[in-house]
């Protein structure tokens, strides 16, 4: 009977091996949300100083992900001051939710020099909107595609990362994280909530202090989101920076009336025992005592990171994650990771993607039942309305490299399964300059830019069109040609280098081929690229290296996140000459 079983399964079902990241280059700071109207998974990522931003992606069996919607379009990345941040700077963390049937984002920009905003014809009201808000905003929209309205400034919200949470009990939650204001240690930080109004976007009573780290010495708790799961509101945040301590640790509170209702109870019970618990402010409240706290930490915290794997793991920095729940597949986890490249001094890593997305399945469980030997007899010690704490990728402790999606002949998912890795060589692909993916980067006018997302990536531009090689606005390589000859441009910690090469025909596209922190310059005819040339391309994303003249080769180093400091995976763009 098994067997009938299964053969049934097998002939309605498909599975497909995809491979992590999902999202690969740079998409960082990933937040996803289960969307019943769309009956569709959606994923929006930090943007940073790239324009258009926020963008957001659909899926409905993790397979193929569409990319629908940029929720800051040029006119809106004007009024977040786009075009005035620093380098590593702009759209940080943006966190995705259904409030009150319409589509909310919540975000901050971040590192503005507010004088070059102005130069760049900012407007004032934003800048001060900024400085009320410290550069944290709502946006809104109707449908996914928009038009997305705002931005609405948070006036009295301090620090990054905000979290917006609707509890059961109709009340919408503000929580984000800031520097400690009374630190034990450096680098300690604190997450507050408050609550906020939908109406009109206004902060409503008072904050309360609810973290304030896992342990002693626990730096940089950011990236907090609150969940309901049953009578339990959970929090989640990263803790450790988002680098090579990152982790996500996870606490929770009962609350079967409601957050503020366990809140009020919270409060309420401290004072009948005489506790006192100082808060930051005279006008703020803390649940965050030395002895008692309103959250109650998951003992097998960190539930998950990389931190202990070692050097010879090359997914690092895991951490900044967000939780959802699929209405057949289950809880998943979404969380950044970055894939490094090692040196051959020991011990060294780079990396050149930036931080991208990665998924994986989640169980909740507790801990085994146990029994307690009573005068009439032994009784189970167990509670089913328990919902017990979150496993990663259970029965593997770490991301997985591949999963196995499994889906309907109606393409819906129904699960997710961790699968062993199977190395998918990315084919080469053709790019117009229409393409919507390729963006725009504060301060490169003229460039449109693509991620690069391999660690062996190969790039080539159009004849005509100069090359760029993008990390930051102190470190990018481009390739143009002068009088037929290549001139390579090297900027390293803002230092300008020249290389001449080799002469070029007319047809002859430019390009690097990036690999092992080593770059070389190539020139190649496109027929040896990609097949099915398109005449209006003008990039070829990873190309077949192995077909052009090496015209020279650099260490790489200088374009890695290690090296140039920051946040930001590298681009590659053309600018028409």
């Amino acid at each position: 009977m098994n067997n009938t079983n299964n053969a049934i399964v097998d002939m309605v079902t498909h599975t497909h091996t995809v491979a992590n990241p999902v999202m690969r280059g740079m998409y960082p700071d990933p937040s996803w949300m289960w969307d019943e109207t769309r009956n569709e998974i959606v994923l929006v990522n930090s943007s940073f100083e790239l324009i258009p931003g926020l963008p957001i992606h659909v899926t409905r069996d993790l397979v193929s992900w569409e990319h629908v919607a940029d929720a800051v379009n040029a006119a809106m990345a004007k009024r977040l001051l786009i075009e005035g941040v620093e380098d590593s700077g702009g759209l940080y963390a943006p966190t995705i939710r259904r409030i009150r049937g319409q589509y909310v984002i919540v975000c901050t920009v971040a590192r503005v020099n507010e004088e070059r905003a102005l130069a760049c014809g900012c407007a004032p009201e934003d800048i001060e909107g900024r400085r009320a808000s410290q550069g944290n905003f709502v946006i809104t929209a109707p449908s996914l595609e928009g038009p997305w309205q705002g931005p609405y400034w948070i006036a009295g919200a301090e620090g990054i990362d905000p979290d917006i949470f609707e509890d059961s009990d109709g009340t919408v939650w503000w929580t984000q994280t800031r520097p400690a204001l009374k630190p034990q240690w450096e680098g300690q930080t604190e997450v507050w909530t408050q609550p906020i109004d939908p109406t009109d976007w206004m902060l409503q009573g008072c904050k309360t202090v609810i973290w304030r780290g896992y342990g002693v010495n626990a730096v940089w708790a950011e990236g907090p989101h609150l969940y309901r799961v049953g009578d339990w509101v959970y929090l989640m945040t990263a803790e450790g920076g988002t680098s090579f301590e990152h982790s996500e640790m996870m606490m929770r509170t009962y609350a079967p009336q409601g957050f503020a209702a366990a809140l009020a109870v919270f409060e309420r019970n401290i004072v009948a025992r005489d506790v006192w618990i100082e808060p930051a402010r005279e006008d703020e409240h803390s649940v965050v005592g030395r002895y008692d706290r309103l959250f109650e930490a998951c003992k097998k915290n960190p539930v998950l990171t990389h931190r202990h794997l070692g050097n010879s793991e090359l997914i690092q920095c895991v951490g900044h994650a967000d939780l959802l729940c699929h209405p057949q597949a289950g809880w998943l986890l979404t969380c950044l990771g970055v894939r490094e490249v090692p040196c051959d001094e020991p011990d060294e890593l780079f990396s050149y993607l930036g931080r991208e997305t990665f998924i994986a399945p989640v169980v909740w469980e507790r801990n085994p039942v146990s029994w307690k030997l009573e005068s009439e007899g032994p009784i189970k010690q167990d509670n089913d309305n328990d919902p017990g704490w979150p496993v990663v990728a259970p029965g593997l402790g770490h991301l997985p490299e591949a999963l196995d999606i499994i889906a309907d002949d109606d393409g819906e998912l129904r699960s997710v399964e961790i699968a062993e890795y199977t190395e998918m060589n990315a084919e080469p692909e053709m790019i117009r300059y229409d393409d919507n993916r390729l963006i725009g980067v504060r301060g490169r006018d003229g460039y449109r830019f693509i991620r690069v997302d391999e660690p062996n990536y190969t790039v080539l531009a159009a004849p005509s069109y100069a090359l760029m090689l993008h990390q930051d606005s102190t470190h990018a390589v481009t390739l143009r040609v002068q009088d037929s000859r290549v001139n390579v441009e090297i900027t390293d910690r803002g230092e300008i280098a020249h290389l001449e090469l080799d002469v070029v025909a007319p047809d002859e596209w430019l390009g690097v081929h990036l690999f092992d922190n080593r770059m070389q310059f190539l020139a190649m005819r496109h027929a040896a690229g990609a097949d099915g040339f398109s005449g209006d391309a003008v990039l070829i994303v990873h190309g077949d290296s192995t077909q052009a003249r090496v015209l020279g080769e650099r260490d790489a180093r200088f374009l890695s996140t290690e090296w140039a400091g920051g946040f930001v995976g590298c681009l590659a763009g053309v600018e028409c000459q």
